[in-house]
């Protein structure tokens, strides 16, 4: 599938406000948090960081997305060590995608190379081939049998003529690396990314975007099972591998519509976008047909991150994107509300586990630190 980028970067950063409180949440207002951070770790080998994870030892494994290799990080945030490079030979990557950590066992999938590969620190221990599976490679995690599942966002079958002008969603699969070819059966449909076709008669075919306000594939997998927001409507619902029945955390939610204010910061972006290329009239028609697919009103997705640890699960507030603040918020292992916190926007979580948390930040230079911290109530 094929987007415009100049109009998926308009329509990006026309954003929302925080959400209304979800249906479902506990009554008055949500408790308190706060990230009490334990470490930060400042390293000239950070590059782009995709990924972190905890290893054994109090150690961390740090995907850099930019020279394509995991670094290792002992307890004290000292170099212990790389994983991997640029090339396709065993051990090295195309690209690095997404990573799982237990113990002393690191998998790296490389979305490119469309290949798993198995780690023991820095020891190569096995290698699957995923090119049976048709889509793009998004996530995988140590299932609790150890074979290893992976997602993948399948492409859509080709457009009928009444998908014309209408949200569709790509469908995401699942797949163990020992029967790549076959997807698991689910109790739910994971939604992916949103999309939208038209089709023009003067090329004889089909022309996909990005709807305004897009609402994007939102699910973790973990060692449990899968969790899913939908990030449309707000709806949580998480089921065990293997389980037949999925569970709702937390109901879907009547759609909020976005602001005037925000529309008129849209259509400022695009008379900015439309200035910086040649074809100016297409590319505002593309915008205009990504605001138009909603009809008179256009929707605010509820959430744009979940991040689960198979029990407790953290979801980020969708939020405009010149925002300089994110909301999140935990949910227990019920659905039930406990709680709520704000990082700097440009932070992002990688990993929950017992209400630690692992991600990356940025100071006024942009410089990138990893972040090891502790979800606390406020006294």
């Amino acid at each position: 599938m094929r987007y415009s980028v100049g109009v998926c970067l308009v329509l990006g950063a026309g954003g929302c406000e925080p959400e209304s409180p979800e249906v479902g949440a506990r009554t008055g207002a949500p408790a308190d948090l706060f990230v009490d951070t334990a470490t930060v770790v400042h390293s000239d080998l950070l590059f782009r960081v995709k990924s972190v994870g905890r290893i054994a030892d109090g150690g961390l494994a740090v995907m850099n997305q930019g020279s394509r290799n995991v670094l290792l990080l002992d307890s004290q945030g000292d170099s212990a060590g790389t994983i991997g490079r640029l090339g396709q030979g065993p051990g090295d990557f195309l690209s690095v995608t997404d990573l799982d950590t237990k113990g002393d066992s690191i998998l790296v999938l490389d979305a490119l190379a469309r290949r798993l590969q198995l780690f023991h620190r820095t020891s190569l221990v096995d290698m699957w081939s995923l090119r049976e599976i048709t889509g793009t490679l998004a996530q995988v995690t140590f299932s609790p049998d150890g074979a290893p599942v992976v997602s993948a966002t399948r492409e859509p079958p080709y457009p009928a003529s009444g998908d014309a002008m209408k949200v569709l969603r790509e469908p995401v699969e699942l797949h163990r690396v020992d029967e790549p070819a076959t997807a698991l059966e689910t109790p739910v449909e994971i939604p992916g990314d949103e999309y939208f076709v038209v089709f023009v008669a003067a090329r004889g075919g089909w022309r996909y975007g990005a709807p305004a306000f897009s609402a994007a594939a939102t699910y973790d997998l973990t060692g449990a099972g899968v969790v899913v927001a939908d990030a449309r409507n707000g709806g949580v619902v998480s089921f065990r591998w293997g389980g037949q029945t999925a569970r709702t955390l937390r109901p879907a939610s009547p759609p909020t519509a976005v602001s005037e204010a925000e529309m008129d910061r849209l259509w400022a972006n695009a008379d900015t976008g439309a200035r910086r290329v040649q074809d100016r009239d297409n590319y505002m028609t593309y915008v205009r047909e990504a605001v138009e697919i909603w009809g008179e009103s256009v929707p605010r997705p509820f959430c744009s991150v979940i991040i689960s640890d198979g029990s407790e699960t953290l979801i980020r507030h969708y939020a405009p994107g010149a925002s300089d603040v994110a909301q999140w918020s935990l949910l227990g292992e019920d659905g039930e509300s406990l709680g709520t916190f704000s990082l700097d926007s440009d932070t992002q979580l990688f990993s929950l586990e017992d209400r630690e948390i692992l991600g990356v930040g940025k100071d006024s230079l942009d410089v990138e630190h990893v972040i090891v911290g502790r979800i606390r109530g406020a006294s």
